[in-house]
């Protein structure tokens, strides 16, 4: 009976230095250390009794294992937990992401910025998240997204085909089924963030290329016992190397384009091309070529910049800028 009566106690001291290293991570930092009686009073409320003594041996140990408590002399020793696995500006980063991607609901977009402000700490965290930018963005409604991309992402890791439902939206914001409303099968290869949207990128055995559907728009993911199947062009793709030419397969063929750009457009061009390009003068203006994929989406971007950029060659390429250019002109025509 004794042993089993001291047997909660025995617990709460096995556990001591875990408890001791939370508080200190969780509610400290640089600016707010934790005194020596703070940490026995905190200790205290779970249960664990310590002494000054006792408390100083325990911090010594989490040092000599690599858990660096930072210590600091006012009145008292002061204790603090400072390399943290992400810091302040990291987190910052990863916040304004969450809070800018449209694909996120506002639900699990709540979810998440908590998450990952508590990477910093309770103190710090409560700050950042009172200083989150607010970005004017249109989020999803599918909450199905996050158990969409862990099933994907565990068929990857397996080598096992998927099922799943798609849709698409008509003029009133109805779901209207594809595929006659029978489940697509494919074999996925990776979820890639593009254009502010999150995509499945997948084998079809039926198509030689890639395809690509919004994760956001597919329901019921269900991973099949079906080995997966990827054609030869895609068998041992190290995606992480050949994104781009990944994209390519279903984002339009990629071919050489040189372009000529009005000066102030040099910042423009350098961020949707990189500033790898070479821009040579041309009169009043700038040349260069860049490789494109091309796309409804590159000509688009094009037409936003109006007169200040012009496509120079292939003849074919610029041909083709040429009628669609005048379709929509055509298209305000009275008729």
């Amino acid at each position: 009976m004794a042993n089993s009566e001291r047997k909660p106690e025995n617990i709460k001291q096995k556990i001591k230095l875990l408890k001791l290293y939370e508080i200190l991570n969780k509610e400290s930092d640089e600016f707010h250390p934790l005194s020596t009686y703070d940490l026995i009073d905190k200790l205290s409320l779970e249960g664990i009794e310590v002494t000054r003594k006792t408390l100083y041996e325990d911090i010594d140990v989490l040092n000599a294992n690599g858990y660096e408590v930072m210590q600091t002399r006012k009145k008292c020793n002061m204790y603090y937990v400072a390399d943290r696995s992400f810091d302040t500006a990291e987190i910052r980063i990863l916040l304004d992401a969450v809070e800018a991607s449209s694909f996120i609901t506002p639900e699990k977009t709540s979810l998440l910025v908590d998450k990952i402000a508590n990477l910093a700490g309770s103190l710090r965290g409560d700050v950042i998240k009172k200083n989150i930018a607010v970005f004017d963005t249109t989020k999803r409604d599918n909450e199905q997204i996050y158990y969409n991309v862990f099933s994907i992402n565990e068929a990857i890791i397996d080598k096992k085909k998927i099922s799943f439902y798609y849709y698409k939206l008509d003029a009133k914001g109805n779901k209207i089924p594809m595929h006659e409303g029978k489940p697509y099968t494919v074999s996925p290869i990776a979820t890639v963030v593009s254009n502010d949207n999150y995509y499945l990128v997948c084998s079809n055995e039926k198509y030689e290329n890639a395809a690509h559907f919004r994760i956001d728009r597919m329901e019921q993911v269900t991973t099949l016992s079906e080995e997966a199947v990827f054609p030869d062009n895609l068998k041992n793709l190290d995606f992480r190397k050949r994104k781009k030419e990944l994209f390519s397969m279903f984002m339009g063929e990629e071919k050489s384009v040189t372009f000529e750009i009005s000066k102030d457009l040099v910042e423009v061009a350098f961020d949707k091309f990189g500033k790898s390009v070479n821009m040579s003068p041309f009169g009043e203006n700038l040349r260069f070529t860049a490789d494109i994929q091309i796309s409804d989406m590159f000509y688009g971007w094009c037409l936003a910049l109006g007169d200040r950029i012009k496509i120079i060659a292939p003849k074919d390429v610029r041909e083709e800028y040429i009628q669609k250019l005048r379709s929509v002109a055509d298209s305000y025509r009275d008729k």
